[in-house]
Order: C-alpha cells, then structure tokens, then sequence
C-alpha cells in the first residue's frame, strides 16, 4: 500500500491552500482560526467550516471523505484469543456448553427475580414515604387546632 503523507496530492506536497486547495494550513490561516476561538469561539469554528466546506481540511473532505476511511482494522483472528463475541460461541464440548446454558438460564431468572423485589421494595419505600408525609401532615394540623386562635408562631 502506498503511504502519502497529509498534505500530499497527484502533483506532489502542496504547501499552503491556494494551490490545489490541498495541504498543510499556512501560518495565516491558523493564526487567524486561533484568533477566532480566542477572540470569539463561533469564529473560530467558523474558519474550520470553511475549511472544510472548501475541501481544504484533508483530501476528500468537500465529498465527505474522512482521513481514516482508507484504514483496515488487523485481523486478530490468529492470535488465538476469541475477543468480545467468544461468549456466543461455543467451546466444542456439548457437556460444558449444556452446563453453561443451565447456568446463564439460572442466572436470567435469579435477575428477573431480583428485579421483581427491587421494584416491590420501591413501592413498599414509596408508600413509607407517604405514611410519614401523612403524619407529619396530620401532627401540623393537630398542633395548629391545639393553638389558639389568636395566637401565631411567627
């Protein structure tokens, strides 16, 4: 695979955006997108939309081409561990993929059983929560009749 640095295009290494529109951003141009953020951030965001929109940014990005599109993930399939997607798979022995299904099998129901309880215990917390309201409500209003008439904590 050939490598081609950033900035490069068909004719060679361009330096500076006004030939070809692609390369590496002139001194100009990033002083004045620091500038912007520094100054007022929308501006500098600005300058890098323009960039961008122009297909200045890197080569494609007017088409909507990113700068790592072009890059393939290694292939880890021989370095003898299964990755992430192991757990789906079995492991050859019927015995051990039987057990492990019995047991992913009692776990799913001891978690839907655990989820019942926590949502009774929610509701039993719940209704703890309004009973004390209540009475703290009701004592209000027992100490506010007990007051007389006139008379005013405040």
């Amino acid at each position: 695979m050939a490598s081609a640095e950033f900035g490069d295009t068909a004719q060679g290494s361009v330096h500076g955006c006004k030939s070809g529109g692609l390369g590496r951003w002139s001194g100009w141009e990033i002083g004045a997108m620091v500038a912007g953020f520094v100054v007022f951030w929308p501006l500098g965001l600005l300058a890098i939309f323009a960039k961008w929109k122009f297909g200045q940014l890197w080569k494609g990005s007017a088409q909507g081409a990113a700068p790592w599109g072009g890059l393939t993930l290694p292939d880890i399939s021989s370095w003898g561990w299964q990755g992430v997607g192991s757990a789906a798979m079995g492991s050859g022995n019927a015995a051990f993929d039987a057990y492990k299904r019995e047991q992913l099998r009692r776990l799913e129901e001891e978690k839907r059983r655990l989820d019942v309880e926590q949502r009774e215990f929610r509701a039993f917390v719940e209704r703890l929560r309004r009973a004390k309201d209540q009475d703290e409500f009701d004592r209000f209003m027992a100490e506010r009749a007990a007051r007389p008439a006139g008379k005013s904590d405040l």
